[in-house]
């Protein structure tokens, strides 16, 4: 630190100024001398913390220079100083010549009834940003503890509300921690007599059950998933099991969910042991859905709802199957329509949006199930995303390029004007053809699905000569 004097008058003769110029340097950031008044003689400051000019403080009243507020400290600080020779620490803001202030600890020196006062000040910004930090970060705690208290609240809410039964474990040692109502009820006793119980080694199931679900457990919380287990808790309805792992802690934390499957039944019909049909439905690799003659979903397996995103059947059920396709009014009229007229459609090409816009290519294949009551409609559907080409599309595509060879051929001979509008025509009738055999000759249909009115349709098919089929 370096010391450096400022006084236009120079009064301090001998051996005094050394003396104030190693007090600066060994204890203060800034050092005022006072005459008996309180009047500013000499000042001497620490030049790296204080760059501005402090000459103009020199013959003021120190009171002067510091902010209203904390002028009654200077009078308490000379008047402490005068009584016991050495004032305790005051801390003061004092102002620059700049109009910056800061806040500074002073301790008063009675130097002797004639020679006044020496005033040593400690700069204290740096406290006083920490005190500030210190307040912030205090109330960002606080704000943060209330919206976690909210969070708890609304989560303790849909928690107890939700119709799905629902256990949350500890993960090493499958004690239950928090159970819901509906879990209450489906395992016929109070939620809090859940509570701490091991799952499911302390509820009624039958032992290969317990195995399991312990199998389900072991695999959720080491891999992160497991595939979905089936229980019987003896009320006559299937029960599915699915858990999740919330690593918050160490150890983990798994969330249960229970779903009733309602009318499946461990039995029923005559098959092999161990053999469900409609499980294996639920549990297949492709998705599979149910639907009324209007496309309404009576029922979707796993591999659909995980295919659009939206894990629980319940959210699906009565909702189009048609707002799931990429072209949701086209696509599932032209489904319906060839499934009233032949009674199937196998691989019929289309694109599937989830609820988080995932978008995937797909065949869907439907069937009609006349014997049911009332009847439905059985749609399987398989994901072709990773086929790069199908043979039929591939056998399209050599005929659209070999088109467009024959077009290149023709540089240098025709405009650049009319090679661009004959390659437009040819691609326009190709797709044309593929939207009419899609739909097979139904003009309608077609122009749904190529997003052009029937009259445009009737223009381009008698513009490129191609074969409309049925109106």
């Amino acid at each position: 630190m370096t010391g450096n004097s400022q006084s236009p008058t120079a009064p301090l003769t001998g051996t005094t100024a050394p003396v104030l110029d190693r007090v600066v340097r060994a204890s203060a950031d800034l050092v005022l001398r006072l005459d008996p008044s309180g009047r500013v003689v000499d000042v001497y400051r620490d030049s790296s913390l204080i760059e501005e000019n402090l000459r103009e403080w020199v013959g003021k009243m120190w009171a002067d220079t510091v902010l209203p507020d904390t002028r009654s400290k200077v009078g308490m600080l000379l008047d402490d100083a005068r009584e016991h020779g050495l004032s305790r620490t005051r801390q003061l803001n004092q102002t620059l010549p700049g109009g910056a202030d800061f806040p500074i600890g002073y301790t008063g020196i009675l130097l002797d009834d004639n020679a006044g006062f020496l005033i040593l000040g400690r700069n204290l910004q740096s406290l006083s940003d920490l005190q500030r930090r210190l307040v912030e970060a205090q109330q960002a705690l606080e704000r943060d503890y209330w919206r976690l208290r909210q969070m708890e609240t609304r989560y303790r809410l849909l928690f107890q509300r939700s119709s799905e039964a629902l256990l949350v474990l500890d993960a090493p040692s499958r004690r239950i921690l928090d159970a819901n109502r509906a879990a209450g009820q489906a395992f016929g006793v109070p939620p809090r007599k859940l509570t701490g119980r091991v799952f499911p080694d302390d509820l009624t199931m039958s032992e290969r059950t317990h195995e399991d679900v312990r199998r389900h457990l072991e695999g959720v919380r080491d891999r992160g998933r497991a595939e979905t287990v089936g229980l019987d808790l003896g009320s006559g309805d299937g029960w599915r099991l699915e858990a999740a792992v919330i690593r918050e802690e160490r150890d983990g934390i798994l969330l249960v969910h229970l779903q009733e499957i309602r009318g499946l039944t461990q039995d029923v019909t005559p098959a092999p042991a161990g053999l469900n049909p409609t499980r294996l439905l639920e549990y297949g690799p492709d998705p599979f859905v149910v639907t009324d003659r209007d496309a309404r979903v009576l029922m979707a397996n796993r591999a659909f709802r995980t295919l659009v995103q939206v894990p629980a059947e319940e959210d699906l059920t009565g909702l189009s199957l048609g707002r799931w396709l990429g072209r949701p009014g086209a696509d599932m009229t032209v489904l319906l329509t060839n499934l009233e007229k032949f009674g199937e459609v196998r691989l019929f090409p289309t694109t599937l949006n989830s609820a988080l816009d995932m978008e995937s290519e797909v065949e869907l294949s439907a069937t009609g199930i006349e014997g049911a009551d009332p009847p439905c409609i059985g749609v399987t559907i398989r994901n072709v995303s990773r086929r790069i080409w199908t043979e039929g599309a591939l056998s399209g595509h050599r005929d659209l390029s070999r088109a467009v060879e024959q077009l290149t051929d023709q540089v240098g001979k025709v405009s650049l004007k009319q090679l661009v509008q004959d390659t437009v025509g040819i691609v326009e009738a190709h797709f044309i053809e593929s939207a009419l055999k899609l739909t097979d000759g139904n003009r309608t249909a077609a122009a749904e699905i190529l997003g052009v009115s029937r009259q445009s349709l009737y223009t381009k098919l008698r513009r490129y000569d191609v074969d409309g089929g049925d109106t």
